[in-house]
């Protein structure tokens, strides 16, 4: 690519440097636009000329990335940003008597699907708690597969947020996302989890927080974090691939795997007042559509 770029294109580098863009930034910028002006001067057999350019040359550079060079979509998304905002600047400097990126538009990318452990993965960690955990981080590892609860409403839990009976129980969190209010049922495994915790510290009061050790009260989530890593690693399982978040994500995952459809139960418990929220627990996986494909060929035939 050139390492020569246009005066105009130096001249806009050096004023984004002015207005303190950071030095990856402008190096991502410059980088576009060498391939941009690369493909131009390749294609045409001329110099690179800012206002030569038309609209019809930034789609054809678009496609080019696409269908010759494979490009990733982010990519040539990127790409385009640096592009438009070096025309934007141009037009305004007079540079260019228009814009030519202002009608070509990036590639939609596809939904990225929130990661989520598979029931082996999950299963292993469980059990490594189990093995090894006391009854605090088993009950507080068992709430965060149980419910999806964020991670800052499990830490602002109090003694009389849970509330267990001998065939149901909830959780009351007061203080989610928004200042949602909302209750959470317990299932069977967590409601025996809490109770084992909560049956081995009688003295805790209602207003008192929830998550107690021999060091006080368990408050700071980087504490949760560290835990959960330990446990993962343990279970010689990626402990980069395990956080809180992600037990939110496995939680809602298999929620809809069980209950397909149940958007607005699933958006209830999460505490998400938009089901858009939630719609991308919905976005079948490449395997998915693949097996669906197979099916209906089969069907078909």
């Amino acid at each position: 690519m050139a390492d020569l770029l246009h005066p105009a294109i130096t001249a806009w580098l050096a004023d984004l440097d002015r207005q303190g863009k950071s030095t990856l930034t402008c190096a991502g910028y410059r980088r576009a636009l060498a391939n941009f002006v690369h493909w131009s001067e390749q294609t045409y057999g001329q110099p690179f000329d800012p206002s030569a350019i038309i609209p019809r040359d930034v789609a054809d550079w678009k496609a080019f990335q696409q269908t010759v060079k494979g490009a990733k979509p982010a990519t040539i998304n990127q790409r385009l940003v640096a592009v438009s905002r070096f025309f934007k600047w141009a037009a305004a400097h007079g540079h260019v008597r228009g814009d030519p990126t202002a009608e070509v538009r990036g590639l939609r990318l596809e939904a990225r699907r929130p990661k989520a452990m598979d029931d082996v993965a999950l299963r292993r960690l469980l059990r490594q708690v189990h093995q090894e955990g006391d009854l605090r981080d088993i009950a507080l590892v068992e709430l965060l597969v149980g419910t999806g609860l964020r991670i800052s409403e499990t830490m602002d839990l109090r003694r009389g947020d849970v509330v267990l009976n001998d065939r149901s129980g909830e959780v009351v969190v007061r203080r989610g996302k928004r200042g949602v209010h909302r209750r959470v049922p317990l299932t069977a495994p967590v409601r025996g989890a809490l109770r084992a915790y909560l049956d081995a510290h009688p003295n805790l009061k209602n207003d008192d927080p929830l998550w107690v050790g021999q060091r006080g009260s368990l408050a700071d989530r980087t504490g949760v974090v560290k835990l959960l890593k330990r446990y993962a690693r343990h279970a010689q399982l990626d402990e980069e691939a395990v956080s809180p978040h992600v037990l939110r994500h496995t939680f809602a995952t298999r929620y809809l795997a069980a209950n397909p459809g149940d958007l607005r139960g699933l958006a209830a418990i999460l505490g998400h007042s938009n089901l858009d929220t939630v719609m991308i627990y919905t976005e079948p996986k490449t395997s998915d559509l693949a097996d669906r494909m197979e099916r209906a060929e089969t069907t078909g035939a």
